[in-house]
């Protein structure tokens, strides 16, 4: 038999050697496998998350936004916040002066702003200006208005926070009512920038507010706030929250 060692190198060493050998190939290929596994699975993870990603992004409405409506139609002059596919719209008839506007908007921002997110409800915001007889000739009416409009045409995804800071400074009835620069600080806070900021004072959309003042009027509106849901007058309790919203659950759910 012959001893194909090296010379003076017995037999057994050799068989160790080999097995010796075999054991680290095996640890080798182990650890090649792991780290293979590991690198596909979180490969796997990472392909799962930008696909669950892709269907929440798919079944959650758009980014809560305000807008103008289309020219000749019923909501021309008024500010839409909410998708168009909304089964509930809720048309606000509204002056910054009005403090029972301010009751309402306070009472009712929460809700009305969960149910656009759920993409239950559209709102039509009526930007109105009558009380501007109300501001010691400031215009304060007209010129929060314009204001608010500006950002719905400009930064639509600010006008709720924009409005609600609006009636957060709301000045009382017979006084002068906010400055430009108080209601420029106003915008800033909500997050409008300072570019759409600096073309307030300019009252670009004056007739707008003139022409939505003027519609409502002639639409049937008396007052304000008045609140219409699907058309409808909402005759229930306006200074409370939750009563609108279990009205528009209710029409959403005909």
């Amino acid at each position: 038999m012959s001893n194909t060692n090296p010379p003076g190198v017995p037999q057994g060493s050799r068989r160790d050697r080999l097995r010796q050998d075999q054991q680290k190939a095996t640890q080798e290929a182990r650890v090649r496998n792991i780290v293979t596994f590991s690198v596909l699975g979180v490969a796997l993870l990472a392909i799962v998350g930008v696909l669950v990603w892709v269907v929440m992004s798919a079944a959650r409405p758009a980014t809560v936004a305000g807008t103008t409506g289309e020219a000749g139609s019923e909501t021309e002059f008024a500010l839409l916040v909410g998708q168009s596919s909304a089964p509930v719209t809720v048309d606000i008839f509204q002056d910054f002066m009005c403090p029972f506007c301010g009751q309402f908007e306070r009472a009712n921002r929460d809700d009305l702003a969960a149910m656009v997110d759920a993409g239950t409800a559209q709102l039509r915001i009526h930007p109105m200006a009558f009380l501007d007889d109300a501001s010691q000739g400031t215009q304060f009416s007209t010129r929060a208005a314009n204001a608010l409009v500006t950002v719905a045409k400009a930064e639509p995804d600010k006008v709720l926070a924009f409005n609600a800071a609006l009636y957060d400074s709301q000045p009382e009835e017979n006084t002068a009512g906010l400055t430009d620069a108080q209601i420029a600080e106003l915008a800033r806070g909500a997050g409008v920038s300072n570019e759409t900021v600096a073309t307030f004072a300019s009252l670009a959309n004056k007739s707008f507010v003139a022409s939505a003042t003027t519609k409502s009027f002639a639409s049937g509106v008396k007052g304000t706030p008045t609140i219409k849901i699907n058309g409808e007058t909402f005759t229930g309790d306006l200074y409370t929250a939750g009563a609108l919203k279990d009205a528009v659950a209710k029409a959403a759910a005909k």
